[in-house]
């Protein structure tokens, strides 16, 4: 393959991964640009093996590997040895070495055989998912409302206030992705809307996520924090049959937003 990176590029990726645990969203979708950009022309045999959406493995290592979003800042990598990246001698300068990095992690998806289930960036949340866990939608779902002091009525004015609150990006990704369910989930909402970084965006409101994440992880999320602090309903499993309202509520505010 080509090195499609700048001395520009190759310079800034350096800085960006130095402090990738660091970053502000402008630069977090500034290194997800670089990254993505430097990758188009790797192709490793790997990408057939698994069988996934190119796109999809790529938008994977970027949010797991690259910009580590659901890494510890203090934890230290496997082993117990410094994050490579404050040793100064990893930050990879060129589309070789990052070819060579996401190799490295489809290796290590291959040798993985619950590969959709603890290394998948998420999956969508859907009307029928939520329908499979509540049960029959005449149930009756101000029960568990009540017990933090809510009511459907109260839930949906809260969620309408979300919903325009939030950016146009992460708006769409919520009213076509989660709400309409429209073709293509959320990379063809991206798509057909041009959403850069959408599953940084996705991840970041909460609408895809990793499985094994703790729950203190989903309060840190849009999502998480407006059910948590504004809701008052804390992200804990105790309280998931409420959660679950609250999606089922949400995905309808969202359906008409």
């Amino acid at each position: 393959m080509q090195d499609t990176l700048s001395s520009g590029e190759s310079t800034e990726l350096v800085r960006l991964w130095r402090r990738r645990q660091q970053l502000s969203p402008d630069e977090m979708g500034r290194m997800y640009a670089v990254v993505g950009d430097a990758l188009r022309a790797c192709n490793p045999p790997e990408l057939k093996v698994l069988g996934e959406g190119r796109q999809e493995l790529v938008a994977q290592f970027i949010y797991v590997k690259v910009l580590r979003l659901d890494a510890d800042p203090d934890e230290a990598e496997e082993g117990g040895a410094a994050p490579p990246e404050r040793n100064g001698h990893s930050a990879p300068s060129t589309a070789y070495a990052l070819c060579a990095y996401f190799r490295r992690y489809l290796i290590d998806c291959t040798r993985a055989s619950s590969f959709r289930r603890k290394l998948s960036i998420g999956e969508q949340v859907s009307e029928a998912q939520l329908d499979a866990q509540l049960g029959s939608q005449d149930a009756p779902g101000d029960d568990c409302l009540a017990e933090h002091g809510l009511s459907d009525a109260k839930v949906r004015s809260s969620a309408r206030d979300f919903i325009a609150a939030l950016p146009e990006p992460e708006r769409l990704l919520l009213c076509e992705g989660f709400g309409r369910e429209a073709a293509g989930g959320l990379s063809g909402v991206a798509s057909r809307h041009a959403i850069a970084s959408y599953h940084y965006r996705a991840g970041r409101l909460g609408l895809v996520h990793k499985r094994e994440g703790l729950p203190a992880d989903y309060a840190k999320t849009l999502l998480g924090g407006w059910i948590q602090d504004t809701l008052g309903i804390a992200i804990a499993p105790d309280n998931m049959a409420a959660i679950l309202q609250v999606f089922k509520i949400l995905g309808a505010e969202a359906s008409y937003g």
